[in-house]
């Protein structure tokens, strides 16, 4: 990522879970929309040192959430990482599945499929997300008007 992007990313994200191919897209739409991915881990375990080095981390766990190892991950992120935001990616629609995701303290349940828009906005504001500043007005010229005096302004 070049300067200019890192000045406007707005997310450190670390990616979780999920096969390469997932982790791939994930990673590439992320930093499409200027979101900086500090990682990917495959097992949770080794998302702990990626998220010990995340000012303000946000973890994107794809979790297949008929194992019961995803709530073990969350609850111990949680635990070391109070701060983090939380977002799981699942393609659950059990509503034990939410209860126990909203037990947890996860941020944000992304529902496969999803549109980019709901996994950015889970992820956290971005530039994507806001509508751009409105232009600055022109600075005015320096060039003197090439338009003649007018007749208070002609000298006698």
């Amino acid at each position: 990522m070049g300067r200019a992007e890192e000045a406007e990313a707005t997310s450190n994200v670390v990616i979780v879970g999920g096969s390469d191919e997932t982790r791939l897209v994930l990673r590439g739409l992320l930093r499409l929309h200027q979101h900086r991915v500090l990682g990917e881990a495959r097992a949770p375990e080794a998302a702990f040192d990626l998220l010990a080095k995340a000012p303000d981390p946000v973890l994107l766990l794809d979790a297949e959430v008929d194992q019961p190892s995803w709530t073990d991950f969350v609850s111990e992120a949680r635990r070391r990482y109070p701060a983090a935001r939380i977002v799981l990616l699942t393609g659950s629609r059990s509503a034990r599945v939410d209860s126990q995701a909203k037990a947890l303290g996860v941020s944000a349940l992304v529902r496969r499929p999803f549109a980019i828009q709901e996994l950015l906005n889970a992820v956290g504001p971005g530039p994507t997300s806001a509508p751009p500043p409105p232009p600055s007005p022109p600075a005015p010229s320096a060039v003197p008007s090439s338009t003649p005096p007018g007749p208070a302004e002609r000298s006698p």
